[in-house]
Formats: structure tokens, C-alpha cells, sequence
């Protein structure tokens, strides 16, 4: 028995360590008055159910117990106040802050006075939680273990031809505390569809069945409930409440009343077989670990006897299959017995039609065969029969029928082995070739035919065996360069090819498509290729037969960049408009200065100039001149032709170039906002990537009434993906918007929501194409009247550097003074070079071959500035030949350009390591690159 506790208000001596004892207790140390609420609570009881003691103490003790203990808590008391017993024990569960509950053992006593009368009760509330969870658990593990056991033993006494689901749903709906339970198979449509129907369930009481359901039956499991069907195909369980689940599933699983699911998929040699599935009706319950693993112990042995049962059943029907494939194949199957007296124990019934004799004919004469086998082939038939272990390969026999007519039979045997592997018996299937032996006399009296026509066919042609050519025609032959067949004749087809993997060793090149041809010379041709299987002297070959369709690709090269530059028509007015502006007042700005320097000086002094009135002229004539400057820079990197290059590209200067061509779609329409972040950049091409977003910035733009750009706006967002493997760029506008059965064909050519005459439908489509090709992907999202956003992603350039928002230029160092070469067939860009670069000594040339001359005599240029085209002796011949005099001149070459490239030149240039500097020029480049090439040059004592 506890001893008898003193009323806590009736030892004032002993109260301080007294409560110091009871404050460090883990149980609660409670004190109820005879109103029923907390008169005392030690601190045990926060840490306990989450309320702090001061928001409890005069509150009602039963506001704290779980409403399912109200009455046993409130029989409890009675006892204690009848003075049935002087304390009590017991277990209940209270209330938590957090919206649960704990279990606790309740000690409790009446607190009494002197007179027998009571102040309330008193005892302590220790957690006891873990041990009925733990108990719970111990519980349910024993329920699903004996329901297991009981599965097995159903699975051991069911018959094969029983439904045995049914006889299993029972115990594993009841130890799961599930409200249903159920079974369903897979099976094919007669279409190849995987389908789902319900084979069994079981029902607790009061849930209603849905075997009769007509949804239950022939589901299209990957279309109506996705999510489900996506885990089951991983092997995975499929659990949660069903207010949880995606639509689908919610649509599927609503109407059944069903709060909670659990699913468990049955797998069957690899494949999803079925599934088990328990749902719970009548509350939101989760099912824990240990439940979901031995519901899947279960699961697997439903499945293995599945899987028993359809091999026995898949070998009763390849009996079956075996039996009617032999006696209705067109080969005949046999088993000649070794041992003992020889005979023939099966021969298939199709013998008759093909050799003449019965089957019973065969069983009564088993030296038919020799007998009737030709007398060259005798030997091999009958060592074939009494040794089939020594012949890996089919064996040909001629055979002479009862009508005296040959057929040739291809045997392929497998010896039959006793327990000791003495071959006992001969299992074969003999095959009439015939007709194959005659088509092969006929296809080797035709092949003669069949090079003729090859040589004489216009299009380059190979034959291929094992890998390498044995037959290339003239055309062949001739396009790549050679003169006699015997220097193609042996090598491999994949040596002219280029970017083709090789082919396995001894494996035929099956190209097809488009491919690079490389001939002797070095010359690279575009060719079609198609190739197909043959028989090229009675042996596999492969014949590859070539088109050259360099000009059609070059011609089309040239016509998709005309097609660009055409789309340059819808801006062609808003782009003139914004050169035509900055002319203006360069133009007449500059006419006002040459008229100021011819005026004559009046009266007897000469005035004094203007200079700050010319200085403000010559600045607005330098500012305006610097924007057609940038206007053209935009045009040119548009109109590159280089589609196929992919390079590292700064995305920011991509979408400022787009945002200048497109100024005058935009202005009357809308406010464009850029919120770029900071970004690496992105493998594409300049160009293409120009016209993706030039494309994007003027569909936005019109998709906004002119004349209310105050109210409308144009965002241009750009953020690294998490990964930071990708960019993400946003075209955002504040339009009229995408109605919604137009969004799914909105990339698709020619379709357009712009009035007749805007727009042609192609944009999209196009911009789509460019982007996935760069390995890309584009979206669009919109809602009517609220706007549209375009989200390109882009991959970012593995060693691509990041781009940053601009800052301010930090100031220029002081420059040495340099020897400077410029060398520049327009006399006027070299003067105004040397201009540029007054604090140097500079000399100017105008011709390649001069600078060559000069170069070869003077080798004290600190900087060679070259222009890349010129008539005579290029920037490319001039380097070329400084690099192979040897004096490393070449190292201190700038290139000047004006942008025109030739291929070749384009191809120099980005193979050099030098800088280029394009026209017309960034005086602070140009600065810069020089002073840097001096300050090196001079630091090296060079």
C-alpha cells in the first residue's frame, strides 16, 4: 500500500523541500479540489501534454481527458467518494496541446481533514505511452503473423481449380482492421491494354460490397488513377488518405466512402501481376511500418503461388501448343530411340505430305531413312542419328520420295541424355529446303546480273560483308576520290564517314540518313545514305547506296537565312525610325559646325568660338552616332549565318539586342521592366537565339493595345535553376492573354491567335525548334485578360562565366607610350585608329603586303592592329606569315573587322588566340586591348 500523502497546505514546515522533491519528479504530482478542477500541478505536467501549469490550475479536470475516458474517470471518482476504496489505480489517456493524446497510469486518494471530512483528492499522472504502444504493437504483429500463417495453409490446401483469393481476403481484411479488402488481376485487352478487374473481396460488417461494381472491372489503371499506377509499376506500395491523393484518385476512391487506402502491388516473373488493396471506411488511419511489411510478406506468398500456378498452367499449355505445332508444322519433328533396339518413337504427322511415308510406316521400319537417303549423303544422315552430341550444326540430306522425286532436309538434332549422360535417344526437326537450294542456283546465276546493274547505277554504291567493303562502283569510287576499285575494295566504309561510331568487329556499317563523306583529297561532301540486308554470293552482305546532296543542304543553309532576314519586315520601320532619329541630329549638327568654322571673322577682332556650344554639338553628334553603332551591332549578330555553331553566349546581351530591335513594337504599348539575375551562360548560338527572343518581345509587345503603356507593362526575368545546370528566362506580359483550348496548339506551325494578316503562325513553332535543338525546352502559361508568360530554359555552359548585373568601369591605369603598326586598307579607319590612340607613336599602312615588308625589317611593335579583309594580302595571309618567320610577331596581332566574314575567315578566327575588335569602335576597348599588349610587351623587356 502508498503511504498515506499529508494535504500539501498542512505542512508549512516542510512545504520548501517538499516542493523542491516534488518540482523534480518525473511523474505529475496533481491536487484536485472537491469542485473537480487543478488545485495543484507540478511542472512533470508540462512536459507531460504541452500546457504551461498556470493556464490549467482552476480548471475542470475532465477538460483534460480524452471524451472516451469521461466515464471511466467519473466511476473512478464515485468509488473514491463512496469510500469503497481508500486509493485507486488506473489508465487513461489526456489530452495534449498538440491536438493527440497520452496514455497515463492515474494513482489517485481523497485528501481528508480531521473532522473525516475531504478538501479534494491527490496522486501523481505517470506516462505510460511507450508501453501501450509498444504493447499495441506487440499486438497487431502477433494479429498479422497469425494471419500469415493461416494464408499459408490456405495457399497449401487450395486446388488448382478453386478461386483461392477469395478464401484469403478474409483474414488479411480482419488483421488489418480494414473495412474492405479486395483483389485485383491484371489481364490484356484484345487492343494490348493493361487492365485491372476485381477477383475477390471481403467486407466488414455494415460496409457495402463493391465486387458487382461495374467500375471495378476492365480499369484502365494508368489513365484513371496515374499516381497509383506509377508506384505499383516501381514495386512500390501505394498508402495516405484519400483527401490527400491527387484528383484522379480522389474521383475513383470519393464515391466508395473510403477515407484511408493501403494498396500492394503483386509481381509475377518481373511484371505487375495484381494488387491487394485494404481500405478503411470509418476513420483516417494510417498503416505503420511493421503492418505494411508483413501485409507485404503475405502479398508475396499470394504471389508465388500465383506465379506456381501460371507455370503450371503455361506448361500445360506449351503440351498442348507443342503437340498441335507439331502436327501442323510444315517441318517434321521426330525421336529416333539409341538404346536398346533402334526405332523411331514420335514422328509428327506432316512426314506423309512431305516425304511420302506414314508415321506408322517410320515406327515399322526404322532403317527408312538410310534407305531412302541419297547415297552421297548416306554417311553423314546415319552419323548424324547415332552421334547427335558431335553436331553443333544443322546437317543437309537429300531424300528420295516415294514418287521418286529428291528433296533436300536440313536436320538440327539435340541428344537426349539418360541420368548417367549416355545419349539414349535423338530429338530433330527436319526441314524441307528445297526450294531454298533451288532460289540459292538461281541467286548465284543472278548476281552476275546484280553487279551489272550496281556499276551501272549514278549514285555512289558499297557491298558490305563482315564489316568491309568487297564490291564499291565507279560512282563510289569517283566520289571519294580514287581511281580503281581495288584502293576502296577491303577497307571499312566507317574510315569515309564521319561522327559515325564504329561498328562492332565483323558487323556490317548499316548507315542510314544524312552523313559527312570525307574524301581522299580532304573535301568534305553532305550524303543520304540508305542501306538494306542482302545475299551477296550466297552470304549475308549489307549494300549502302549514297546521294550527295551538298548543294540542296547549302541551298537551303542560304534560304533559312534569307527567311530570317525577311522577318526582319515587320520591324524594318521601327528600326529605321530609330537610325533615322540619331542621323538627324548628326547630320545637322555636324552641317552647323562645318558652317561655324567657314564663317569669316567680323569686325576688327576675330570673335572668340563657342567652344562650349560646339562641345555640347560634338557630343550629341558622338552620342547619336553611338546608338546607330549598337543598332547595327544587334542587326549583325541577327543576321549571322553560323545556325550550327554552339558557344558559350551571354544571355543578358542576347536579350538587350532583342529589346533594341524591338523598341518601337514596344513603346506605344507597354513599360518593359528587365529584373535580370546574376546567370552563367548558356550554350546556343547568338543568332538563333536573337531571333528566339526577338520573336517572344514582339508577341508580347502585341499583344497589348497601343496607347496604354502607362497601364501595361513587359518583364524580362532571368534566374539560374536550382541545379544551376540551366537558365530560366521569363517573357512576362500584361496582355490580352491565351484562351485556354488554344494552349495546347500553340507551338504547333501555322497556328495563330493574331488576326488575319498579323501574324503567320510560324514564330512559335520555330522558336520551339531552336530551342529543343540547343537542348532546351519552352512553355507558355495564360489566362484571358490577365496576360501571358513564355519560361524558356536554356543549359548553362559547363565553363561558361557568370554575368553579373553591370557596374560602374573602374578608371583606366596610366598607359607607357608604345609603338603602335596599324595596318588597314580604308585610309580614314586607320586615321581615325590613330586618333584613338594618340599617346602612342602609331605608323599606318593601307596594304598587307607593305605591313609584311615592314614587319620582316622592324620587329619593335609593341601592337599590330590588322584589319581581317583586305583585297590584296588579307589579315589571315599577313599572320600566317609572320607566324612562320618565327619571330613571334604574331602573338602582338589585334584584328579589326567589320563583321563580313568569309567562312574561312571566321573558322581563323576563332581558332587564334588573339582579340578581335569590331568597327565601328569602343574607344575604351581599343585603348584597353593596346595598352595591355604595350604594358606586357614592355614588362618582358620585348
Amino acid at each position: 500500500m502508498h503511504p498515506k500523502p499529508q494535504p500539501i497546505h498542512e505542512s508549512p514546515t516542510h512545504e520548501p523541500s517538499y516542493r523542491l522533491v516534488v518540482e523534480n519528479l518525473r511523474e505529475v504530482v496533481f491536487q484536485i479540489d472537491p469542485r473537480g478542477c487543478w488545485s495543484y500541478l507540478s511542472p512533470a505536467w508540462t512536459e507531460l501534454t504541452g500546457y504551461p501549469v498556470e493556464e490549467c490550475l482552476g480548471k475542470r479536470t475532465m477538460d483534460f481527458v480524452h471524451p472516451e475516458d469521461h466515464k471511466h474517470c467519473m466511476d473512478l471518482g464515485r468509488v473514491l467518494l463512496a469510500r469503497e476504496k481508500e486509493c485507486c489505480k488506473h489508465e487513461m489517456r489526456y489530452l495534449t496541446r498538440d491536438g493527440g493524446f497520452r496514455w497515463v497510469e492515474v494513482f489517485a486518494r481523497l485528501l481528508p481533514t480531521a473532522d473525516g471530512s475531504y478538501v479534494g483528492t491527490c496522486g501523481t499522472l505517470n506516462d505510460i505511452t511507450q508501453r501501450r504502444e509498444a504493447t499495441a504493437a506487440l499486438a497487431r504483429r502477433e494479429r498479422y503473423l497469425t494471419a500469415v500463417v493461416e494464408i499459408q495453409q490456405r495457399l497449401l490446401a487450395a486446388s488448382h481449380a478453386e478461386n483461392f483469393y477469395s478464401a484469403l481476403m478474409a483474414p488479411l481484411g480482419e488483421a488489418a482492421g480494414a473495412s474492405r479488402a479486395y483483389f485485383f488481376e491484371a489481364h490484356r485487352s484484345p487492343d494490348g491494354d493493361l487492365l485491372f478487374s476485381q477477383r475477390a473481396e471481403w467486407c466488414a460488417p455494415g460496409v457495402t460490397p463493391e465486387f458487382d461494381n461495374p467500375s471495378t472491372r476492365n480499369m484502365h489503371l494508368e489513365q484513371q488513377m496515374p499516381h497509383l499506377y506509377e508506384l505499383l509499376s516501381r514495386g512500390q506500395c501505394f498508402s495516405g488518405r484519400v483527401r490527400d491523393l491527387p484528383a484522379e484518385e480522389r474521383a475513383a476512391l470519393e464515391p466508395q466512402h473510403i477515407l484511408s487506402v493501403l494498396v500492394l502491388p503483386l509481381w509475377v516473373h518481373g511484371t505487375l501481376a495484381g494488387f491487394l488493396g485494404f481500405d478503411n471506411c470509418a476513420e483516417e488511419r494510417a498503416w505503420d511500418k511493421l503492418e505494411v511489411d508483413l501485409l507485404m510478406a503475405a502479398a508475396g506468398a499470394i504471389a508465388l503461388t500465383l506465379e506456381q500456378r501460371q507455370a503450371q498452367r503455361a506448361l500445360r499449355e506449351r503440351e498442348e501448343r507443342f503437340r498441335r505445332i507439331a502436327e501442323n508444322a510444315s517441318d517434321v519433328l521426330y525421336r529416333y530411340q539409341l538404346a536398346g533396339t533402334r526405332s523411331f518413337a514420335f514422328v509428327s504427322g506432316v512426314v506423309t505430305k512431305n516425304l511420302g511415308f506414314t508415321p506408322e510406316e517410320h515406327y515399322r521400319d526404322p532403317e527408312l531413312w538410310l534407305r531412302q537417303a541419297h547415297p552421297e549423303d548416306r554417311g553423314a544422315l546415319e552419323h548424324l542419328l547415332t552421334h547427335p552430341e558431335k553436331h553443333d550444326c544443322p546437317v543437309v540430306a537429300r531424300f528420295l520420295r516415294r514418287d521418286g522425286r529428291t528433296v533436300w532436309l536440313q536436320h538440327v538434332v539435340t541428344p537426349v541424355l539418360d541420368a548417367t549422360g549416355l545419349c539414349v535417344a535423338v530429338e530433330g526437326i527436319a526441314r524441307d529446303i528445297t526450294e531454298r537450294r533451288q532460289f540459292e542456283e538461281a541467286l548465284k546465276l543472278s548476281e552476275a546480273s546484280f553487279r551489272i546493274l550496281i556499276e551501272g547505277v549514278p549514285e555512289p554504291a558499297a557491298i558490305q560483308r563482315d564489316g568491309r567493303i568487297v564490291y564499291a562502283n565507279t560512282a563510289l569510287v569517283s566520289s571519294l576520290g580514287f581511281e580503281r576499285p581495288q584502293e576502296v575494295v577491303g577497307r571499312r566504309l566507317e574510315e569515309f564517314i564521319l561522327d559515325e561510331p564504329p561498328a562492332a568487329p565483323g558487323m556490317a556499317l548499316l548507315v542510314t540518313g544524312e552523313r559527312r563523306l570525307l574524301r581522299r583529297d580532304g573535301k568534305v561532301r553532305i550524303t543520304e545514305f540508305a542501306s538494306l540486308p542482302l545475299l551477296y554470293d550466297g552470304q549475308p552482305a549489307v549494300v549502302c547506296i549514297a546521294r550527295d546532296v551538298t548543294e540542296q543542304r547549302q541551298l537551303q543553309s542560304r534560304l533559312a537565312l534569307a527567311d530570317r532576314m525577311a522577318s526582319m519586315g515587320t520591324l524594318a520601320a521601327g528600326i529605321a525610325h530609330e537610325i533615322n532619329n540619331p542621323l538627324a541630329f548628326v547630320i545637322s549638327n555636324l552641317g552647323f559646325l562645318s558652317e561655324e568654322m567657314r564663317r569669316p571673322p567680323t569686325g576688327a577682332a576675330r570673335q572668340e568660338p563657342a567652344t562650349d556650344e560646339w562641345r555640347s554639338v560634338l557630343g550629341e553628334a558622338r552620342e547619336g552616332a553611338e546608338r546607330v553603332r549598337q543598332i547595327v551591332r544587334q542587326l549583325k549578330a541577327f543576321s549571322r549565318p553560323d545556325e550550327e555553331r554552339v558557344e558559350p553566349v551571354d544571355l543578358h546581351a542576347v536579350l538587350d539586342s532583342a529589346i533594341m530591335l524591338a523598341a518601337n513594337e514596344i513603346k506605344h504599348r507597354a513599360r518593359l521592366r528587365r529584373e535580370y539575375g546574376p546567370v552563367p551562360k548558356v550554350l546556343g548560338n547568338e543568332g538563333r537565339l536573337c531571333q528566339v527572343f526577338l520573336n517572344l518581345v514582339v508577341n508580347a509587345a502585341q499583344a497589348i493595345s497601343e496607347g496604354s503603356a502607362d497601364r501595361n507593362e513587359i518583364r524580362l526575368v532571368t534566374r539560374a535553376s536550382p541545379d544551376h545546370r540551366a537558365v530560366v528566362i521569363e517573357v512576362k506580359d500584361t496582355g490580352s492573354g491565351i484562351p485556354e483550348d488554344a494552349l495546347s496548339r500553340i507551338f504547333d506551325p501555322f497556328f495563330t491567335t493574331k488576326p488575319v494578316g498579323v501574324g503567320t503562325g510560324l514564330g512559335l513553332s520555330i522558336c520551339h525548334g531552336i530551342v529543343t535543338s540547343l537542348g532546351g525546352d519552352i512553355a507558355v502559361e495564360s489566362q484571358v485578360g490577365q496576360g501571358t508568360t513564355v519560361r524558356v530554359m536554356l543549359p548553362s555552359a559547363r565553363d561558361g562565366a557568370w554575368v553579373e548585373k553591370p557596374t560602374a568601369p573602374t578608371p583606366a591605369p596610366t598607359t607607357r607610350r608604345g609603338r603602335v603598326l596599324i595596318v588597314d586598307d580604308e585610309p580614314a579607319v586607320g586615321r581615325a585608329l590613330r586618333r584613338i590612340l594618340r599617346e602612342h607613336d602609331v605608323e599606318l599602312l593601307t596594304s598587307g603586303r607593305q605591313a609584311l615588308e615592314k614587319l620582316s625589317a622592324d620587329s619593335s611593335f609593341h601592337a599590330i592592329l590588322c584589319d581581317v579583309m583586305m583585297p590584296d594580302f588579307a589579315g589571315r595571309d599577313l599572320y600566317e606569315a609572320i607566324q612562320q618567320g618565327g619571330s613571334g610577331l604574331e602573338q602582338r596581332f589585334v584584328f579589326v573587322s567589320g563583321g563580313a566574314f568569309t567562312p574561312g575567315a571566321r573558322e581563323f578566327l576563332a581558332r587564334v588566340p588573339n582579340p578581335t575588335l569590331e568597327k565601328p569602335f569602343d574607344e575604351a576597348a581599343v585603348k584597353r586591348v593596346v595598352r595591355e599588349l604595350v604594358m606586357s610587351q614592355l614588362a618582358t623587356g620585348s
